[in-house]
C-alpha cells in the first residue's frame, strides 16, 4: 500500500463530477487506501500525497479552471507521482454518451497528461439537471439534453483499476 494518501481532486459546477469523484474515493477507501477528497480550488499543495487523481466537468470543450490551474501549478510535483485524470462531459443520446471513451479530452488536457506522465485518463458521461440552475443548464435542457449519462459502475471499475495499479507498484 502507498505510504502516503491519495488525493482525489475535482472541479464541478453542479455536483455531478463531484459525485463521481466521491465514487472514486469511496472505491479506493474500500480497497484499503487512505484518500482525501477535495475540490481542486481548495488544494494548496499536493506534497502530502503519493498519488493524485484530478477530474473536471467539461463545458464548451474545456476543463473547469480550478482543475486546469491545479494541474498546471503542480505539474513538476505531479510528474513525480502516480497520476490519473478524468473528464465528465458527453450528454444526450448518441455515440458519445454510449462510448464516452471515444470522446477526445478537452483542449490542453492531453498535453498536460503527457507532460506529467499521467498513468491514465478517462472520459465519462455527464449530467444535465435543469433543477441545478444556471443559464447553460437551462439551454441544454431546452435542447433536449437533460438527463444523467454518468456510468457509475464504470467509474468504480476505473477506480479499481487504479487500486490494482497502485498495488502492483508497491
Amino acid at each position: 500500500m502507498l505510504a502516503k494518501p491519495i488525493l482525489v481532486a475535482y472541479a464541478s459546477r453542479h455536483h455531478g463530477t463531484e459525485e463521481m469523484a466521491a465514487e472514486i474515493s469511496d472505491t479506493l477507501r474500500h480497497a484499503g487506501f487512505e484518500v482525501d477528497l477535495r475540490a481542486a480550488a481548495d488544494v494548496v499543495t499536493i506534497e502530502p500525497y503519493g498519488a493524485v487523481i484530478v477530474g473536471s466537468a467539461v463545458y464548451m470543450f474545456q476543463w473547469e479552471s480550478p482543475a486546469l490551474e491545479l494541474v498546471r501549478r503542480e505539474r513538476l510535483a505531479l510528474a513525480e507521482r502516480e497520476v490519473w485524470l478524468f473528464s465528465s462531459g458527453p450528454v444526450g443520446d448518441g455515440k458519445s454518451t454510449r462510448h464516452p471513451e471515444t470522446v477526445p479530452h478537452p483542449g490542453g488536457v492531453d498535453q498536460l497528461a503527457d507532460e506529467i506522465g499521467a498513468r491514465g485518463r478517462a472520459m465519462f458521461g455527464g449530467r444535465v439537471d435543469s433543477q441545478q440552475g444556471g443559464f447553460a443548464m437551462a439551454i441544454m435542457a431546452k435542447a433536449g439534453l437533460e438527463g444523467d449519462w454518468r456510468d457509475l459502475p464504470r467509474v468504480r471499475s476505473w477506480a479499481l483499476d487504479i487500486a490494482a495499479a497502485l498495488r502492483a507498484d508497491d
